[in-house]
């Protein structure tokens, strides 16, 4: 199957392949005329993989280091193949950082501010939402309808309401969440959204002395509400990706978002939404959730539980 597609980009075949990725997606790295290169292929509609290849394009000429796919020999930018679609993107120079410092924190949060720039400036919708998404109602487990803080919120509540021993916390922190959410739903639908990469994570660039010199990976861009993404990716480089240096979280999230507002100062609007978000996604990520769920079950959860309140309370 690789093969026929690259016939569809190359009149000579690769010198090397190897599947990276066979299940809901195929992805290979492959080298052709001395080069590497990555095909992915899914099954996503035409017209997503048109508007992915279309936001490519914007964020390239804002000139971010956006991959954007090689065009086959007859001038597209895709190819289908049965029941799939499949791009072509030339493999990007630099490294991709395991360990953050807080010069990659920075450069990360002015780069998404950037594309955020763009989002907002563009008619181009998705029509469909990302995994950073709120208020889906989780009707189904699409992007758009996935609700994922709820749904930690519900785990969380759960596990306490079999646990009885916490009932005054759990009532505490159903309280909070519930006020916090309430708060934002009556203007999220009037904050700034626009289309975006959607897994904008130090795995899906490289970077050359701190500098992002290429993103990649959009088989997630959705819209999204660019505050709630630009919070959501501030807490998870902060507390939750590798970092090497004496800087604190606070400290990292704080250099992140001055770095964010230089280039995109948010508006009185979002500046409103942000300690919501920030108490709402700080407090009910997954991962946190899922080791503060294990904590309840050996019975040692209360340090966590009280943490949940402070961060609920701000």
């Amino acid at each position: 199957m690789i093969e026929e597609v690259l016939q569809q980009y190359f009149s000579n075949p690769p010198t090397a392949t190897e599947v990276l990725r066979d299940q809901d997606r195929l992805v290979a790295e492959v080298t052709v005329d001395g080069k590497q290169y990555y095909v992915k292929g899914g099954k996503q509609s035409l017209v997503y993989i048109e508007k992915t290849i279309t936001l490519t394009h914007l964020m390239r000429e804002a000139n971010l280091p956006f991959i954007t796919p090689v065009q086959t020999l007859d001038g597209k930018y895709y190819v289908k193949h049965g029941q799939m679609h499949f791009i072509l993107e030339q493999k990007g120079v630099g490294e991709e950082v395991k360990c953050l410092r807080m010069l990659h924190i920075e450069e990360i949060g002015r780069m998404l501010a950037k594309q955020h720039l763009v989002s907002e400036n563009t008619a181009m919708r998705f029509g469909t939402g990302t995994s950073w998404g709120m208020f889906g109602g989780n009707a189904t487990d699409a992007l758009g309808d996935y609700d994922e803080n709820e749904l930690c919120f519900l785990d969380l509540m759960r596990t306490l309401k079999e646990h009885d021993q916490h009932v005054k916390e759990m009532i505490a922190i159903k309280e909070l969440y519930e006020a916090r959410r309430s708060i934002l739903h009556t203007f999220w639908g009037k904050l700034p959204l626009g289309p975006v990469q959607g897994d904008f994570a130090p795995y899906n660039m490289l970077f050359q002395q701190h500098k992002m010199t290429a993103v990649f990976d959009y088989d997630i861009a959705g819209d999204e509400v660019l505050v709630n993404e630009c919070i959501a990716i501030a807490i998870y480089l902060a507390w939750h990706y590798d970092y090497e240096g004496p800087e604190t979280p606070d400290e990292r999230y704080t250099a992140y978002i001055r770095a964010y507002s230089a280039e995109r100062p948010l508006s009185n609007r979002e500046q409103e939404a942000v300690p919501h978000l920030f108490a709402l996604i700080r407090a009910c990520r997954y991962d946190r959730i899922e080791a503060g769920i294990e904590k309840i079950k050996r019975g040692d959860g209360k340090p966590f539980l009280d943490e949940t309140i402070n961060i609920l309370q701000g």
